[in-house]
């Protein structure tokens, strides 16, 4: 069988082959043109578009592949994701970004409104006390650290996380930050936190049945202190100890640095030392903003903390949970400091939340008496000034609601069902409840406190750094919606499950 092929017979091309041919070529030149001489963001679409503000005109090329992005000027740099996925990369990808620091040289004009933003005086410092900053971590979404980097990006010298194999409930948990882990290599070799803040993971491993809870989480705590000692902090630095999803806002941390604090200069040798947040809480979303205030975290200055400040002058206090927890009432404010002063007369300084001119030195009655040192646990329960609309909590920020089950289930204050998937998650705490309600647009109602319903009108209150990348709060807040349809639609299947099985017999 012969198979014969007939040549098709050529003709000119048509006017609209033509017009396509010029077009491509067009195209392909202005392309050509574009990446030879003006670099642009090449990477997947759903990067924030105003990601390059941050570069003040410098030319960005992101290659997706290779995991690396070169910017012009600086080195290559590499990107660390460990188990970060969706809109939690994303977040990732932006702190980890190498960008210079906006505030970082003093302008006395911009100091000295900072300073009277928070109520404080600018005492012409031209140099910024250093922050040592410390936080325990865990299973804390990469949403609570990714958003607090972006918050504190270049300010801290040192930071110093601590890990544990166990919660404070004793159940066990494999290390996630170990050395040489990708996990690792986030939070201490990224740069997210900043290009000159160094970032050290110490681990806490004891098996002590008795040592739980608080008490546990308080020893866990110890070591931040021990570590900040050894990198060699003074008694002029600023101690900051939080939660890995609490932050100071940037601009309060900055006054702290520069400002005349009485807590820091006239704090009567260490009897009111503590500077407290008044931190806006979001419940899952950064669209969920609540009425609730928590103060929390706090501040506290090299001198008057333990293993920092002068412990020959200071005397040594009674405290609780086997010396580790914090002060028995009678060193503190609480009880009229009745054990240093052998007196039930309340120090005059303060009158309950009434404060006398905390510049005026005169008023130190009590300026001979020296006062018991902060350890880490004093610095979540100490007496201290609260300054208004000064921090964040990014609280139930978990990647999915199975972690965040796990969480309330084997924390420092655990559910004991929590894990039940048969129990409607809401359930499980008043605070899980106002995050669904808010996520899904349904009712919510409690005594306590409210939702204010989509978290990125702020009023005129500071906003986090984060609202500044839009299409990632969009992102997370879409995430969170489809976990708890997912959540929601298994308790309905086990339902009709169960409901034929029943029929069926």
């Amino acid at each position: 069988m012969t198979t014969t092929y007939t040549k098709r017979p050529t003709s000119k091309l048509s006017r609209c082959a033509s017009f396509r041919i010029i077009l491509a070529s067009i195209i392909f030149i202005l392309t050509s043109v574009n990446i030879f001489f003006a670099p642009k963001l090449l990477g997947p679409a759903e990067y924030p578009s105003n990601f390059l503000h941050d570069f003040k005109g410098r030319s960005l090329i992101y290659s997706y592949n290779d995991n690396t992005i070169g910017i012009s000027g600086s080195r290559n740099h590499t990107f660390f994701y460990a188990d970060a996925t969706n809109s939690s990369r994303l977040l990732l990808q932006i702190a980890q970004t190498p960008r210079p620091i906006p505030d970082d040289v003093i302008n006395i004009t911009m100091e000295q409104q900072r300073c009277r933003r928070h109520g404080l005086q600018y005492g012409n410092r031209t140099t910024r006390r250093r922050i040592f900053w410390g936080s325990l971590l865990a299973d804390d979404s990469w949403h609570a650290i990714g958003s607090v980097a972006l918050e504190t990006y270049g300010i801290f010298d040192l930071a110093v996380f601590v890990e544990s194999n166990l919660t404070q409930s004793l159940y066990h948990r494999d290390i996630r930050f170990f050395p040489g882990s990708e996990a690792w290599d986030v939070v201490t070799k990224s740069g997210m936190f900043g290009p000159t803040t160094k970032v050290i993971v110490d681990y806490y491993y004891k098996k002590d049945p008795n040592l739980r809870g608080l008490e546990r989480e308080h020893a866990q705590r110890a070591l931040i202190i021990d570590r900040w000692k050894k990198e060699g902090m003074t008694k002029d630095d600023i101690g900051y100890i939080s939660d890995a999803d609490e932050t100071f806002t940037r601009d309060f941390l900055r006054a702290m640095q520069v400002c005349l604090v009485p807590e820091f200069e006239y704090h009567n040798h260490c009897e009111l030392p503590l500077v407290r947040a008044h931190s806006a809480t979001f419940e899952g979303s950064f669209k969920c903003l609540t009425s609730k205030w928590k103060r929390t975290p706090s501040l506290v200055i090299g001198e008057c903390i333990d293993k920092i400040g002068d412990d020959t002058k200071h005397p040594k206090p009674e405290r609780s949970w086997n010396t580790i927890g914090w002060m028995k009432d009678g060193w503190t404010r609480k009880g009229n400091f009745s054990f240093i002063l052998n007196t039930t007369i309340p120090p005059t300084i303060i009158n309950n939340n009434k404060e006398i001119n905390r510049y005026n030195t005169t008023k130190n009655v009590l300026s001979t008496q020296y006062y018991p040192l902060l350890n880490a646990a004093d610095f979540r329960r100490f007496y201290g000034h609260t300054y208004r609309k000064s921090g964040f909590h990014f609280h139930n920020f978990f990647s999915s609601i199975a972690a965040l089950r796990f969480k309330y289930n084997t924390y420092g204050h655990p559910v004991g069902n929590a894990q039940n998937e048969m129990l409607p998650v809401e359930n499980i705490h008043v605070d899980v409840k106002a995050m669904i309600s808010c996520v899904m647009d349904r009712p919510f109602s409690n005594p306590k406190f409210r939702v204010l319903k989509d978290g990125m009108d702020f009023s005129n209150r500071k906003k986090p750094a984060v609202y500044q990348y839009k299409e990632y709060v969009d992102a997370r807040h879409r995430e969170i919606y489809n976990e708890i349809l997912i959540d929601e639609s298994k308790r309905i299947k086990t339902r009709q499950l169960d409901l034929k099985v029943n029929t069926s017999k």
